[in-house]
C-alpha cells in the first residue's frame, strides 16, 4: 500500500488541455489545491453516500486527485456531482477523476474560421495562456459556471 499523497499548497494555473481532435480546452477551475480538511470532508460524504467503499479507495483516489491537480472547488463539484448523479452502489477512481468543467480554447486560426462563418468577434474573449493567445466565446464561460 502507498504512503500518504503530498498536499499541494500553491495555486494551480489552467493550462490549455489537448483534446483528441487536436484541439484545445481549458479548465475552469483556477482556486487553490484542496487541503487536509477538503480531503477528510470529500470522503467523509462519499463513504456516508457509498458505504461499500474501503479506506484504500479513498487513499487510491486522494493520490489520483492531487496527481490531475485537482483544486478545491473542482473536488467539491466532483463529489457532489457524482452523489447527485451516480445510480450504483460502488464507485470507480474515473467517475470522480473525469468531472471538470471545461471550455474550448480557439487558435488565432480557428478564431478568424469562426467569424468567416459568421460569428461575431464581439462573441469571443481573448486569453493568454503561457504566452500564447487563444480565444473564449463568451456563451460557453455562461454555460459551464
Amino acid at each position: 500500500m502507498s504512503s500518504t499523497p503530498q498536499l499541494r499548497s500553491e495555486s494551480p494555473l489552467p493550462k490549455p488541455i489537448k483534446t483528441n481532435d487536436e484541439s484545445f480546452e481549458l479548465s475552469l477551475y483556477a482556486d487553490e489545491y484542496p487541503t487536509k480538511d477538503d480531503f477528510i470532508a470529500a470522503s467523509n460524504r462519499l463513504s456516508i453516500a457509498f458505504p461499500k467503499m474501503t479506506k484504500e479507495f479513498f487513499i487510491l483516489l486522494t493520490e489520483f486527485i492531487i496527481k490531475n491537480e485537482f483544486t478545491s472547488k473542482r473536488l467539491s463539484d466532483a463529489v457532489n456531482h457524482v452523489i447527485a448523479n451516480f445510480q450504483y452502489k460502488e464507485l470507480n477512481i474515473s467517475d470522480i477523476i473525469k468531472f471538470d468543467r471545461r471550455v474550448k480554447l480557439y487558435t488565432g486560426k480557428e478564431f478568424v474560421n469562426a467569424q468567416m462563418s459568421g460569428i461575431s468577434p464581439d462573441e469571443f474573449e481573448k486569453r493568454e495562456i503561457d504566452g500564447k493567445i487563444y480565444f473564449v466565446r463568451k456563451i460557453d464561460l455562461l454555460n459551464v459556471i
